[in-house]
């Protein structure tokens, strides 16, 4: 077998790896890597050779960093299956749909803005009509329901916990006579998180594993402690007659603050304050959830009983341009949720236009965003940022809370890898900046693994 590491290596978007196999050439996702302009289309942009000639590609889950550069390879001339569960086949459906219709509106404005009459303009790396070509490309699986794809080759998905839909994969192949598995992660979620269950439980040892490491250095807070946390932000939102801002994605995040939003409008923690979801995908993600109610952890399931899951809350969902910009009419106390997390493209950037230079606004991030993004630099406390074409003043408060992320922790991560850990097990630590990717790797060895290594971009190994 052949790993070659083409995304998310040293970095925590992004993912791809490409594995060879018994004569099979398979993609282990295919994301987009988000982060400043330039690298991002020069990263996005780049494919090792033959990629379109691969045999299949495995999706983990729906997350434009997953899926996102699907439609560029299907334009190259991919036309073999994709690999999903049922719920990421909607899921990805309506992110690359909203991804297309993003880089459209992007460009456009840019090459309005900043292009010089002699410049060549600014294109998409793909349109929306690029978008149908993929969802007939899909190939849907069951948890817990093994693929054959053929040369003694196969794969399993089970439920890994990070958004709906979300799956670790289990490979399998015969080599040499022998039962071969590999493990992938993904991206893998936290316990005790709201709405969608917790990651089953990996089933017995394997000889190799790709995983995540987003947190792989750093704690969460307790679960128990991010529902005070956000309710004290809420209530001083409110007391200031402030606007929240929450640069969050489409799929998981928003749904879990709704989630925790809607509790304390339940409880009369908080009066019905308006909330906004603006993204034109909002209202077709929560249906989505809503269909797939077999996939919420027992605890969602008590709470709602047969109500729908977000449907106490005055929540408007703005589809189009026109609607998103009467959402800035609102000047407080109201909540705006919207894409993407890392504000380097989206609709959070016109809202952040406005309240960047407004003391009584709060921008909350639920988690760490990658480096050299304006999400990061938000977080990093940058007292002058640039949003789009201007300059601004940062007045407005900016805090995140690192409970609320939707990726398992270092202890965490080791908590649920506890079956592989065992002196035969290679473990190659991805989707992770640097250091985070370095901890997790030696928390891994403190935990009884032998072979570690933090892999490069467009490196491969044999084994």
């Amino acid at each position: 077998m052949r790993i070659r590491f083409c995304g998310a290596n040293r970095t925590v978007t992004g993912s791809c790896h490409l594995i060879e196999v018994n004569g099979l050439r398979l993609f282990l996702d295919l994301g987009m890597y988000q982060g400043a302009r330039e690298e991002a289309h020069r990263l996005n942009a780049w494919f090792p050779e033959q990629a379109e000639r691969v045999d299949g590609i495995i999706l983990s889950h729906g997350h434009l960093d997953h899926c996102g550069k699907i439609p560029c390879l299907t334009r190259a001339g991919y036309d073999g299956p994709i690999y999903c569960t049922h719920p990421t086949a909607e899921v990805a459906r309506i992110v690359l749909e909203d991804a297309a219709e993003i880089q459209e509106e992007d460009a456009n404005y840019l090459n309005r803005r900043e292009r010089a009459p002699d410049q060549e303009p600014i294109r998409p790396l793909y349109t929306r009509a690029d978008v149908p070509k993929v969802l007939r490309q899909l190939r849907r699986a069951h948890y817990q329901q093994r693929v054959d794809l053929g040369n003694d080759v196969g794969f399993t998905f089970h439920d890994a916990g990070h958004i709906l839909g979300s799956a670790y994969v289990i490979l399998d192949w015969r080599e040499n006579g022998s039962a071969r598995r590999l493990l992938y992660t993904a991206d893998l979620g936290r316990y005790n998180t709201p709405i969608i269950r917790d990651p089953q439980p990996v089933p017995g040892p394997v000889d190799h594993v790709i995983t995540e490491s987003t947190y792989g250095g750093r704690p969460h807070e307790p679960m128990n402690e991010v529902a005070p946390q956000l309710l004290e932000i809420t209530r001083q939102v409110i007391r200031n007659r402030g606007r929240m801002l929450v640069p969050a994605f489409a799929v998981g995040r928003t749904q879990v603050i709704l989630w925790y939003l809607q509790r304390f409008i339940q409880q009369e923690l908080i009066p019905r304050i308006p909330i906004y979801v603006d993204s034109p995908m909002g209202i077709e993600v929560c249906e989505v959830h809503s269909r797939f109610r077999e996939s919420y952890d027992q605890e969602t399931r008590d709470a709602i009983g047969d109500r729908d899951l977000f449907g106490a809350s005055r929540i408007t969902f703005a589809r189009t341009s026109e609607e998103s910009k009467r959402i800035n009419n609102d000047g407080g106390p109201c909540v705006i949720i919207a894409s993407s997390p890392t504000c380097e493209f989206g609709r959070i950037l016109h809202h952040l236009k406005l309240s960047v230079e407004r003391k009584q606004d709060v921008v909350v991030f639920a988690g760490w965003t990658p480096h050299r993004t304006l999400g990061r630099r938000l977080q990093d406390g940058q007292t002058r940022v640039r949003i789009y074409d201007r300059w601004y003043d940062v007045r407005c408060q900016v805090t995140t809370i690192h409970g609320m992320s939707a990726h398992a922790d270092a202890a965490e991560v080791v908590r649920f890898l506890e079956p592989t850990l065992n002196g035969a097990t290679q473990f190659w630590v991805v989707h992770g900046e640097p250091e985070e990717s370095e901890a997790l790797g030696a928390a891994l060895l403190a935990a009884g693994g032998k072979h570690v290594t933090v892999p490069a971009m467009e490196t491969a190994v044999m084994t």
